[in-house]
């Protein structure tokens, strides 16, 4: 019975962090077209309304998958550590874990601030980088034998 749940566990940590990846990567560019074409002074002006409408439901879709981003990286923390994954992989979920939650601070104080703080929509931008390099360092671990490049074929 425990071999299965680990099993399981260990299949609902790739898929998991897979699923933030692939979100992660639509969330990079949906930020970065609405932070370009409607945030930005400038933008909106010469583009017309249905493109702006559309800009507009993009952020909407943003938040929302930045909430599902937000509770699949939770799901990911907890199979990392119930799968018994190695150390590597645990660590990275952690991190992945505190700068996705990094990611939603400065998108919240971003937008409280009226899109005015820079300094929370660099947070924002700063943190995406680094939960997509942890996510993405998290799957290279989770290979059975991970295996860098520049260590094939040197025995």
């Amino acid at each position: 019975m425990r071999q299965t749940f680990q099993q399981l566990s260990w299949k609902g940590l790739w898929i998991s962090t897979i699923a933030v990846l692939v979100l992660l990567t639509v969330q990079g560019f949906s930020g970065n077209w609405i932070t370009l074409f409607l945030i930005l002074p400038g933008g909106p002006a010469n583009l017309g309304d249905k493109f702006i409408q559309a800009m507009i439901g993009l952020s909407v879709y943003h938040s929302g998958m930045g909430f599902a981003m937000g509770c699949i990286s939770v799901l990911t923390f907890v199979l990392a550590f119930t799968s018994r994954s190695s150390m590597y992989v645990r660590i990275l979920a952690v991190l992945g874990f505190v700068i996705t939650v990094s990611a939603a601070i400065g998108g919240m104080l971003y937008v409280s601030s009226g899109y005015k703080d820079r300094w929370s929509l660099g947070q924002m931008m700063d943190s995406f980088v680094g939960a997509y390099a942890a996510y993405f360092l998290q799957l290279f671990f989770m290979n059975k034998i991970p295996r860098f490049p520049w260590t094939k074929g040197n025995g």
